[in-house]
């Protein structure tokens, strides 16, 4: 079968790298092969800043570099999708990767003389495996969950396909498959957890967290659900279904006590909706036919499902003009914090619970939660303190001037049924 090779970068296309590298597998007997995923992340912030042309300029020397690297009698080396390269190849001795493909950004592989600021906007993720497994389309699962849990990861280059890995992705594709049939069952749930004042006083907002047990796995947590919606081609769908939970929800808290009416609730939207899905859009026509006031609804993202695409923007911004409060969730521990601080849709800010837990014991930390408090309040949003376990965190963010505290101190995350009933428990004594 004749090779196709990829337009932009010369290298071999994704089936033609499919064919090669599974005739490089059965032709002779290999002890060991490592298979590759190299993703290019930070590409979309270069294509929407600089142009298409300098986006297809990085992909263009990214292939170069790795070329270099691979003596081609001894791999299979090609383009796998937009911003993802692949390469199948024998290791030999104790060599981790050739040269320094161990380096994260692309400035710091030498390719800053070719692409100028560029090289150092972008980076590399890596997943990879060694197996003896003669099948290419499991190499390319195992490489596929390692590079997963590198882009999970803040600061690591990559990762290895492990067994601890190998556990995660039977337990993702048992989720996978019962995922459909739980989302038309409504097994997939809402669990809310109260946003209070820091003085107790009042009860500011309810944020609507994913729940589901699974019947094999247990409870699963909302980055699985979600992750398993997008490789299922339901993301929509799952959209739809937590907006439609979250409408429920508003309108039997708003019949259980009045007073509910006016308490909006906030839910995650991660970057996977951001990017792949038209958001605004499905929000807002789920809000208009369920009969739900844009303003009884708050949205939360993380700082880098903002920042990842420039795109997110049009986004967040046609929401908050319909109404909707826009949170950055997480905040503090994710990349460029500050750039996000400059979006005038941002209402709120809600800091990492990993600054929070214990602060006040150590005066840095203490120093950096002040100072993000401080800088939220001048710029006139609204500052939560996530994550609040002990006595002593919600006193210390009191005394900081946070106004607004979320935690397992406070409250824990209950049903809807739970949280009606000790709604009506508390009219009915008076309170």
């Amino acid at each position: 079968m004749k090779s196709v090779q990829d337009p932009l970068t010369g290298l071999l296309a994704r089936q033609s790298f499919v064919d090669a590298a599974s005739h490089w597998l059965g032709s002779e007997k290999r002890p060991r092969q490592r298979l590759v995923i190299f993703e290019v992340f930070g590409l979309s912030i270069i294509n929407e800043t600089q142009g298409l042309a300098w986006g297809d300029k990085v992909l263009q020397e990214v292939a170069r570099w790795l070329a270099s690297k691979f003596d081609p009698a001894r791999c299979v080396l090609g383009r796998w999708a937009g911003n993802k390269f692949v390469v199948l190849y024998e290791p030999r001795g104790a060599e981790a990767f050739p040269g320094d493909i161990h380096r994260a950004s692309l400035g710091s592989l030498g390719l800053g003389s070719s692409l100028g600021r560029q090289a150092d906007l972008t980076r590399l993720h890596v997943g990879f495996c060694d197996s003896g497994s003669r099948q290419i389309d499991e190499l390319l699962t195992f490489a596929s969950e390692a590079l997963h849990a590198s882009a999970r990861s803040v600061g690591a280059w990559g990762y290895r396909f492990d067994e601890a890995m190998h556990r995660r992705l039977l337990r993702r594709q048992d989720i996978e498959k019962d995922l459909a049939c739980a989302i038309e069952a409504r097994e997939i749930g809402l669990w809310y957890q109260p946003i209070l004042s820091s003085d107790g006083a009042s009860l500011h907002s309810l944020e609507a967290l994913l729940r589901w047990h699974h019947p094999r796995q247990g409870w699963t947590s909302p980055e699985e659900v979600v992750h398993a919606a997008a490789v299922m081609g339901m993301g929509e769908t799952l959209l739809q279904h937590i907006l439609q939970e979250v409408c429920h929800g508003l309108h039997a808290l708003a019949d259980a006590d009045p007073r509910f009416e006016e308490v909006p609730v906030a839910m995650n939207v991660s970057p996977r909706e951001i990017g792949d899905l038209p958001l605004s859009d499905i929000v807002l026509r789920t809000l208009l036919r369920e009969g739900i006031a844009p303003r009884h609804l708050r949205i939360e993202i993380t700082e880098e499902s903002a920042l990842d695409s420039l795109s997110s923007s049009g986004q967040l911004e046609a929401l908050a003009a319909a109404g909707i409060a826009i949170a950055v969730d997480d905040f503090g521990t994710g990349y460029s914090s500050l750039a996000m601080l400059g979006d005038k849709y941002v209402k709120q800010i809600k800091i990492d619970r990993l600054l929070i837990s214990e602060f006040h014991r150590s005066d840095r930390r203490m120093l950096l939660v002040d100072s993000i408090i401080h800088l939220g309040n001048a710029l006139g949003m609204e500052v939560v303190g996530e994550g609040v376990e002990t006595l002593e965190e919600l006193e210390h963010l009191r005394l900081l001037g946070c106004s607004l505290v979320q935690g397992y101190y406070l409250a824990r995350p209950t049903p809807l049924e739970t949280l009606i009933a000790q709604v009506r428990h508390a009219r009915l004594d008076g309170g």
